[in-house]
């Protein structure tokens, strides 16, 4: 059980409860860390999804904004709304700055650089290319530094999760459960979900959910934790099966043959990590090998320059005798998958209900595979979209 105290009140959750959602967040953000698309690919999937949370945040943290005007924000690069603009503009700064703060050791130094920002009237007036503008920091108030120092003398056995949910519900009781203007609160939460999780973190949409399920000034603390931890959890199961959806429409999944489809339906369950295949500097494993990793198998199709027969027979020959790979040979083509089940003698095998075959694959016919195929052009690729719900197009003020 993780506790704390609060006002003279035991706040308890279930261990296997908590437990469980940080494996599921885990396990999602270590997908979508090892994911086999481009950097490029991930960095506009994580900035569609922090445009979003900025939005919720402003919302959040500004009740002059009318949500309203949220429509035009997600339609658009900007809002013409002034307080809109100036809140998302600064939540999207901070976010894109977390990596600065990782060499800061305390929760107040991290209060005090969360929303730094440069002297209006040093900018205004300096013309000197050589200066360095003056940085503005916010000072900690006291009753926060106060809260800091009573987590530094708290001594816990809880995991760092356990840990972040109860200084979140800590803080978040010291302003009476509102978030009206508590922009370090909804910046720090992030901040630590990010230190924990990594950029598949800011796919997790708080600010959304505190909008509509948690922005009152009232609230149970048991309760609180616990629609967080079911909203944490519930996320991860329809974040992946968007992010996989993607990734399969991308390669193509729908195409494959079936024992292709296993080969990939493993791939993913490891994580798409796959380590240990043979690797030889005078043959193509390293290509191959690259591609396998991609999408679970490689086919004559995926090569695309010129090769020699006998290299690539030695090369498959000894994807064939790792065990971890199987090698299909047919009259006009080939491939060779990963096998579902990690070794012959692994404790599973008994119970596995697909039939791998076992016979050695016919050699002599890759002389009839054409060795050069042209790469076929790929689907377009779209990001995870992050389901809103539908906001009435209504007139509003634009400021």
């Amino acid at each position: 059980m993780i506790q704390s105290t609060d006002n003279n009140n035991l706040i308890k959750l279930c261990a296997t409860e908590v437990k469980d959602t940080f494996q599921r967040m885990a396990a999602f953000t270590a997908i979508f860390k090892n994911l086999p698309v481009a950097e490029s690919v991930k960095s506009k999937m994580v900035g569609k999804a922090t445009k979003e949370k900025a939005a919720w945040y402003a919302c959040i943290v500004n009740p002059n904004i009318d949500v309203l005007l949220l429509s035009e924000y997600f339609d658009a690069k900007q809002s013409r709304n002034i307080l809109l603009k100036k809140e998302t503009d600064q939540y999207q700064i901070t976010i894109s700055h977390f990596a600065e703060l990782r060499t800061l050791n305390s929760h107040q130094s991290v209060y005090e650089n969360l929303l730094t920002e440069k002297d209006e009237e040093v900018v205004q007036t300096s013309f000197d290319l050589f200066s360095t503008h003056k940085v503005v920091r916010e000072t900690c108030p006291d009753k926060i530094k106060k809260l800091f120092s009573q987590w530094q003398l708290k001594n816990t056995t809880n995991t760092e999760f356990e840990t972040l949910l109860l200084q979140f519900n800590d803080w978040h009781a010291l302003n009476n459960f509102s978030f009206n203007g508590q922009r370090h609160l909804v910046l720090w939460f992030n901040y630590q979900l990010w230190k924990l999780f990594g950029d598949g973190a800011l796919f997790f949409n708080v600010e959304h959910f505190f909008f509509h399920h948690w922005n009152k000034e009232s609230r149970d603390n048991v309760m609180s934790i616990k629609e967080l931890i079911k909203f944490l959890s519930d996320s991860c199961s329809k974040l992946q099966q968007d992010l996989l959806a993607m990734y399969r429409d991308e390669i193509g999944f729908n195409d494959f043959q079936p024992e292709q489809k296993i080969a990939n339906n493993y791939l993913t369950l490891q994580g798409f990590q796959i380590t240990d295949l043979p690797v030889n500097a005078d043959d193509y494993s390293v290509h191959l090998n690259k591609v396998i990793a991609k999408k679970g198998f490689v086919s004559n199709e995926d090569i695309t320059f010129k090769v020699q027969l006998e290299k690539l027979l030695v090369t498959l020959q000894q994807l064939a005798a790792s065990g971890r790979v199987k090698v299909v040979i047919e009259q006009e083509k080939w491939w060779a998958g990963l096998i579902a089940g990690e070794r012959k003698t692994d404790r599973l095998q008994s119970y596995c209900n697909v039939s791998i075959s076992t016979v050695e694959p016919e050699w002599e016919m890759l002389q009839q595979v054409q060795p050069i195929r042209i790469q076929p052009v790929k689907k377009a690729v779209e990001t995870v979209s992050i389901s809103e719900p539908q906001l009435p197009r209504q007139k509003a003020f634009f400021g």
